[in-house]
């Protein structure tokens, strides 16, 4: 602001953000310890790592007033989609996967008061299916809540175990790419509808999916969401491009046009409101992983496994050329290199769940780049994958 001769008073609008550069992931981990609020010391702040679904995980410093913030508009989505506060709600995620100490006391009470129920997305198999299903059927009036794949998963053992139905008042779906075959199959099966939602760890919630809205509302209150272009310069908040997200309520570490690594195409909606709406939301594609006995698990895996082991990659890529061989590409943060004990972990969580037989090799950089150009973070060449991962 002092280079460019800015003062507060030249912000009177959101269109006004335009006179500041877009914040990249490259300067966040770069200069991280330069865009932290004197005023707010690491005690009163939450340090969040991104989940990595874009392949280059950050770390960022979150304050209470934002995370108070965070809760509301999260909640309010929620209620968009059929949820209401207190009713069950089943969470199909991807858990500690052994690399953590057991919930604390704190956590057990807040999964207690909001009456959460959680399933782990990466052990569902065809053998126990059954429990997952009757965990569904005691959530009566609640929700589903979880990665889109591993949702598709569970419907797929589901059916050909003759499974059929629940008690459930909606699925919500997130993290990865939701193909409207998949939303589909999932209505059909459970018998509800089907909402996805949009938002990214430094962040949380941004945009929701509502009955009888096309596309995904922004919560405006939370975020100013536009798309960046090659004129940054230019404030745009139509239009189709990166993700360019400025949290308001985050003292502690502004996150002003910040792009996350997405695609969106904005819309303002046309039914009098006027409100900002993602149209078309890209990015995040990911294949799913085949365990060496066949069944799938969630392309959601690798990403939170490096979230979970705090293992310092900056970037990376998951390829499985075989069903029983998998390449893991990366790239480290500087200073740090790739040690025996950190493969050992990242091996070991990826066979507790592939299978103990897959062969794992560690490549630095090499990463397969798609036509599209859009950096992938699980790539699976053993089959040709139908919309639930099967041939």
């Amino acid at each position: 602001m002092r280079s460019s001769n800015l003062g507060p008073q030249d912000f009177r609008s959101v269109s006004d953000l335009a006179k500041l550069p877009y914040l990249t992931r490259e300067i966040i981990r770069e200069q991280g310890s330069r865009l932290r609020a004197d005023n707010y010391p690491d005690e009163v702040c939450q340090f969040r790592r991104s989940g990595g679904t874009t392949g280059e995980p950050i770390k960022v410093a979150v304050d209470a007033r934002a995370r108070g913030f965070e809760v509301a508009t999260y909640l309010r989505g929620f209620e968009w989609m059929k949820y209401r506060l207190g009713s069950p709600m089943v969470r199909l995620f991807g858990g500690s996967l052994g690399l953590k100490a057991k919930p604390n006391m704190r956590n057990k009470m807040r999964e207690w008061l909001l009456n959460n129920r959680f399933l782990s997305a990466f052990e569902l198999t065809p053998e126990n299916v059954r429990f997952y299903f009757d965990t569904l059927s005691q959530a009566k009036g609640g929700v589903l809540v979880g990665y889109a794949s591993a949702v598709m998963n569970l419907v797929e053992y589901m059916a050909r175990n003759g499974l059929q139905g629940s008690p459930l008042e909606s699925v919500i779906c997130t993290a990865d790419h939701m193909p409207e075959e998949w939303r589909r199959r999932i209505s059909e099966v459970l018998g509800v509808p089907v909402f996805c939602y949009y938002g990214c760890n430094e962040v949380t919630g941004i945009a929701h999916e509502c009955s009888g809205v096309d596309g995904y509302r922004v919560s405006e209150e939370h975020v100013v969401l536009e798309v960046a272009s090659e004129d940054e310069t230019k404030f745009q908040d139509q239009g189709r491009g990166r993700a360019c997200i400025t949290a308001l309520f985050n003292y502690a570490m502004p996150m002003i046009r910040y792009i996350n690594g997405d695609v969106v195409q904005l819309e303002r909606s046309q039914n009098g409101s006027g409100h900002l709406k993602i149209a078309k939301l890209e990015g995040r594609v990911a294949d799913q992983l085949t365990a060496t006995d066949g069944h799938m698990v969630s392309g959601a895996l690798p990403p939170h496994l490096v979230f979970k082991s705090g293992v310092p990659v900056w970037k990376y890529q998951v390829v499985q050329v075989e069903r029983d061989n998998i390449v893991f590409h990366y790239l480290m943060s500087e200073g740090n290199v790739l040690t025996p004990v950190m493969r050992d972990t990242l091996s070991t969580v990826l066979r507790r769940y592939l299978g103990e037989d897959m062969k794992i090799s560690f490549v630095l950089g090499d990463f397969e780049v798609p036509p599209s150009g859009k950096h992938r973070f699980v790539i699976n060449r053993s089959q040709r994958q139908g919309p639930n991962g099967s041939k």
